[in-house]
């Protein structure tokens, strides 16, 4: 497929949804349904991709190479009304004739960009995580698409970031993220029932991974929630560390997992260094946002 970079009709399909078009590959930043590809580093993440690749995937389209196309259909369409109407009025013996309805544009295996749609409110662009049965909230500018394909917790990931901290001690950047996927096969099958038991060795496993050690939990929220009618458990902590080299002192951080009907539950990860405890409250606001696929 070739084309410039611009939203396009979903090419799965899906109804009255755009997906981003970098002129080359399909991204999974859509909107108007149910963002650029970095891939950052904390710890044992993988190495880091160019960060200049997607920039500015949320642009506005061309809005001029649509409009000739429109004038001239309409155009034919006055000609075409103006000479049924004297011929109509020409001839008493012929009733009145209703004028043509509306023309579609002719069918396209590529559509040109369009303009936004006015009635999609700000905030609508999102993420779609195909394999957990989700999509949630772009953050916004600054935030970027993550572009690996697993970690230990997930067996699948998708979701953004902002780095917070350009190096850190042992390599890589420190982050602040929102993540999804599937749970991992290690923390075995579970249901809806179990998983307040599952949320504690998700929550030690990722201080394990990603964070300085040694480091402190103070856990605030552990309890079920219903998230887009679907049964789920939060858990919200606070961690906390003396290490040289880092920046922040600690973080707050939120795992979700949620009943999508899959394989596995889907795990909804978010994590903010409390040098940017401005951004806390995306915590709240990208749960409430999750919608099931």
């Amino acid at each position: 497929m070739g084309g410039a970079p611009g939203w396009y009709d979903d090419p799965d399909r899906v109804p009255e949804q755009q997906r981003w078009w970098d002129g080359q590959t399909w991204g999974e930043l859509t909107r108007g349904g149910p963002g650029p590809r970095v891939t950052p580093a904390r710890g044992g993440w993988p190495p880091y991709a160019d960060q200049d690749t997607h920039q500015d995937v949320i642009g506005t389209p061309d809005r001029e190479t649509r409009r000739l196309p429109w004038v001239l259909l309409a155009a034919a369409l006055v000609v075409a009304t103006v000479f049924v109407l004297v011929f109509a009025l020409g001839s008493r013996d012929t009733p009145p004739i209703v004028g043509p309805g509306p023309v579609g544009p002719p069918p396209s295996a590529l559509p040109g960009p369009v303009e936004p749609d006015p009635g999609i409110p700000p905030g609508a662009v999102r993420i779609v995580d195909p394999d957990a049965g989700i999509s949630y909230a772009y953050l916004g500018e600054g935030w970027r698409e993550v572009d690996f394909e697993q970690r230990a917790e997930m067996r699948t990931v998708h979701g953004q970031y902002i780095v917070t901290q350009q190096a850190v001690p042992g390599g890589g950047e420190f982050i602040a993220e929102a993540t999804s996927g599937l749970v991992a096969e290690q923390f075995g099958p579970t249901g809806p029932e179990s998983y307040d038991a599952l949320a504690g060795p998700l929550a030690d496993s990722f201080r394990a991974n990603y964070y300085p050690g040694p480091n402190e939990q103070n856990v605030l929220t552990s309890e079920p929630v219903v998230v887009d009618d679907r049964q789920a458990y939060l858990m919200v902590f606070d961690l906390r560390w003396e290490i040289t080299g880092y920046d922040s002192t600690g973080e707050r951080a939120a795992l979700l997992i949620m009943d999508t009907g899959k394989v596995a539950p889907a795990l909804v990860f978010i994590s903010v260094p409390n040098t940017h405890a401005e951004l806390y409250g995306i915590i709240e606001q990208l749960i409430a946002s999750i919608r099931l696929l």
